[in-house]
């Protein structure tokens, strides 16, 4: 989607999970010296969360997970939304979700 808008490659790099586990960990470490911390921990173990399961309907009759079934709600997509973001018209503002 992104190369498509950009109108060139993108570089993409895969991390090991075992790697977001072990920032987890170390993270929980400093979460016992303060409340930020595992925080930061928290917000770890949810984005491993998301990079694992799939947030599709699973289709048991097919066997699979289907786009087609998963319910959807809105208006704004994720193309409109890098689209904006591109134009200057959006910003990516984490606040309380940035990790660093």
């Amino acid at each position: 989607l992104l190369e498509e808008l950009l109108g060139r490659p993108v570089p993409v790099r895969r991390v090991p999970l075992v790697l977001l586990d072990g920032i987890i960990v170390f993270l929980d470490l400093l979460g016992r010296m303060g409340s930020r911390w595992a925080a930061k921990a928290e917000l770890a173990r949810i984005g491993r969360y998301y990079a694992t399961e799939s947030m599709l309907v699973w289709d048991a009759a097919a066997g699979r997970y289907s786009s087609e079934a998963t319910p959807t709600a809105g208006r704004q997509t994720l193309q409109g939304h890098y689209a904006d973001l591109l134009q200057g018209r959006a910003w990516a503002e984490r606040g309380d979700h940035a990790v660093f």
